[in-house]
């Protein structure tokens, strides 16, 4: 699966997938085109939790990264 294929060619392709993705969004975002927007945005989502994954980072860590900075916020 592709997935698979992602971890396989290693953090730096996965983190680069991120990045372009990240890009992509910020495109769409511009162009104002809501549906290619949602789909760019699906997308770096995956390659974000993908990576995750690989760096062996839960995503309660990072929610509690995000919870931390808005008690701090406050």
């Amino acid at each position: 699966s592709y997935t698979i294929s992602l971890f396989r060619r290693g953090t730096a392709k996965i983190a680069q997938k991120v990045g372009e993705e990240g890009v992509e969004v910020v495109i769409e975002a511009m162009r104002g085109d809501d549906a290619a927007f949602r789909n760019e945005a699906a997308d770096l989502l995956f390659h974000l939790l993908v990576l995750l994954v690989d760096r062996g980072v839960p995503w309660d860590e990072v929610v509690r990264v995000l919870e931390e900075r808005h008690r701090t916020a406050d």
